[in-house]
């Protein structure tokens, strides 16, 4: 008699627990399921990113003029024609800042040649508008708030500088090559812009 009294307050409890159980599982199907077609949209989607955005590499070629916004606002033109040197760099880095600065010291009588020089940061623009006050930075900065530039170029490593001519990538190089690839970019600087009549 107390079995059976047993079985009758338990017989519900095993009902709602294999009707719970059940209830679960099939959600947790639905879910994976579910899961299972979202995987596949990201991984087609993915494919599609991969080719839409895709990264240029020396000897790679601009289709359009790159429009750098400013920091003051303004937004510089690259036009397909013209020499430019792109120094990435970043605030918290101050040895960037420094090769950034050395670097431009290299070049800057080029400038008069027709050679831009311009530094481009990810950084804010507080902290950009900062560094330019503090160290009396003496190129134009150009605000790459949202790492495009950086994804465009591959920029992995600060700092790295891009040399575009008339359109064309000519030299990447980033922190662990800017040494090496130095006389080589003198070179192509030289190369690419008219010389000075004497």
């Amino acid at each position: 008699m107390k079995n059976l009294k047993m079985w009758v307050l338990l017989m519900p409890l095993l009902l709602l627990s294999v009707f719970w159980g059940y209830q679960n599982h099939r959600q947790f199907v639905r879910c994976r399921e579910a899961n299972q077609e979202l995987m596949q949209e990201l991984k087609k989607a993915s494919g599609l990113i991969k080719t839409e955005h895709r990264f240029l590499e020396e000897g790679g070629r601009l289709t359009a003029p790159l429009d750098l916004p400013l920091l003051d606002g303004q937004l510089l033109n690259l036009e397909l024609t013209e020499t430019c040197l792109l120094i990435f760099i970043s605030t918290s880095c101050p040895a960037c800042l420094e090769v950034a600065l050395d670097i431009y010291s290299d070049f800057r009588q080029s400038e008069e040649k027709g050679l831009q020089i311009i530094s481009v940061s990810r950084n804010s623009a507080q902290e950009l508008a900062s560094i330019a006050v503090e160290r009396n930075w003496p190129m134009p900065i150009a605000h790459d708030s949202t790492g495009q530039l950086h994804r465009l170029f591959r920029i992995e490593g600060l700092p790295s500088v891009v040399l575009i001519e008339s359109g064309v990538i000519r030299l990447i190089a980033n922190a662990l090559s800017i040494d090496r690839r130095l006389p080589e970019l003198k070179e192509m600087i030289s190369a690419a812009l008219p010389a000075q009549p004497d």
